[in-house]
């Protein structure tokens, strides 16, 4: 009997141990595989969404299509310095322009050949902006052949950048310099040179060419010889755009920007449909809004006369849509802001929040006593701030600039 009873209940613990591996099988498999689950459109996999996390274009506005000229995929380092710069607006900022002239198209040079050369178009850089700086960003690449990074020549060797040599016969002139370790070439990272010198006598020299032209050389520090660039994963062969070269140049506008001059520029450069064009203000039958509104503010006195009493100066809503207006097509970020308007009667007594100048405190008192004679004062923005905008120029280079007085802050009586 005792037997028995040793073999039945080591039945009925085999039982429950192939039960409890069953259930924790079912729980691992999940649903089953005749009828898998589609991943929902709305929570992607952990794999979409480290790749967009880690993609600076995964926070800028949602298009329809690609840029409508088709030519143009913004570098990602422009993009992440639009958010970054935008965000955080430092007031007198010396740079208020940044341009990045990407790497011309041109064939890999050999695996073996000892020097690269890095040409750019900077041909649509304004003669009136003041460069304030200039940086070269090259990728250097996890090498395809890790053991041939690993040299004889020693791990420790030095990246030298300077000026092309010229038709005239000019030597190269160095323009940076940075020691480089192949134990760093076990992961991709952007190699910076200061490369303003180079911009700027460009510049003041007034040269004809539009093309500036970089020369990268490593040499070894074991045995002072020259070493493919290659070999530490400097030109990755066919790279994608945002793994092109770039040259940032960063500028100040000396005088206040017009956009309405530039945006007539770029939209004629790019190409778009007239009837998109802004009309011009100088053109016969410019509507004129302002003054039919003052007109018909004067015939009542600004007081509100009517069905409906007129608001007094305040701020109201204002939404720009670029896509709207067709300009997505060459403005990157952002599709659209808020800029707000001014709106309202300027009546007798002005309100001191309103800042009233003297004239517009004379003006409304004169008004008030004799509305057909003198027109009251107008409802204005007192206080703009400006807003960061990201977009492609003309040169198709893509561009980052900070306009001024785009959004109001306040509004006043003048």
């Amino acid at each position: 009997m005792r037997l028995l009873a040793v073999a039945a209940l080591c039945l009925c613990l085999l039982s429950a141990c192939r039960l409890r591996r069953g259930l924790e099988a079912a729980a691992v498999r999940g649903p089953s595989a005749a009828a898998p689950q589609r991943p929902s459109a709305a929570a992607p996999s952990s794999a979409s969404s480290s790749s967009t996390a880690a993609s600076p274009f995964s926070s800028l506005p949602q298009r329809d299509g690609a840029l409508r000229n088709g030519t143009v995929v913004p570098h990602h380092y422009m993009v992440a310095l639009y958010q970054r710069m935008a965000a955080h607006r430092v007031p007198g900022r010396r740079a208020d322009t940044v341009t990045g002239f990407a790497e011309r198209a041109r064939s890999d040079a050999s695996p073996a050949a000892l020097e690269q050369r890095y040409l750019f178009d900077i041909s649509s850089l304004p003669d009136a902006e003041e460069v304030t700086g200039a940086e070269l960003r090259i990728l250097r690449a996890i090498p395809e052949n890790r053991s041939l990074a690993m040299s004889p020549e020693g791990t420790f060797h030095h990246l030298l950048l300077s000026t092309c040599p010229s038709q005239d016969g000019e030597e190269p002139r160095l323009l940076d310099s940075r020691a480089a370790d192949t134990v760093d070439a076990g992961f991709s990272r952007w190699e910076v040179f200061d490369v303003w010198e180079a911009l700027r006598d460009w510049r003041e020299r007034s040269l004809s060419g539009k093309l500036l032209c970089f020369l990268l050389r490593i040499v070894s520090d074991q045995s002072g010889r020259l070493l493919p660039p290659r070999q530490l994963g400097f030109s990755k062969p066919r790279p994608q755009p945002h793994e092109r070269a770039l040259l940032v140049a960063f500028s100040h506008t000396q005088r206040k920007e017009n956009l309405f001059k530039e945006i007539r520029d770029k939209i004629k450069a790019l190409g778009s449909p007239p009837f998109l064009e802004p009309p011009d203000p100088g053109q016969e039958g410019f509507p004129k809004r302002r003054k039919r509104r003052t007109t018909s503010a004067a015939r009542t006195g600004g007081r509100g006369h009517g069905k409906k009493a007129k608001t007094r100066c305040s701020r109201k809503p204002l939404h720009v849509n670029f896509k709207e207006l067709g300009w997505d097509d060459w403005i990157i970020a952002p599709l659209d802001y808020e800029a707000y308007h001014c709106e309202g009667v300027c009546d007798f007594p002005l309100r001191s929040h309103l800042e009233p100048t003297n004239h517009a405190i004379i003006q409304t008192l004169m008004n008030s006593m004799d509305p057909e004679s003198t027109p009251p004062s107008c409802c204005v923005p007192s206080k703009l701030s400006p807003i960061s905008i990201l977009y492609i120029d003309s040169g198709n280079n893509v561009v980052y600039k900070q306009y001024e007085d785009m959004v109001v802050e306040t509004c006043g009586c003048r």
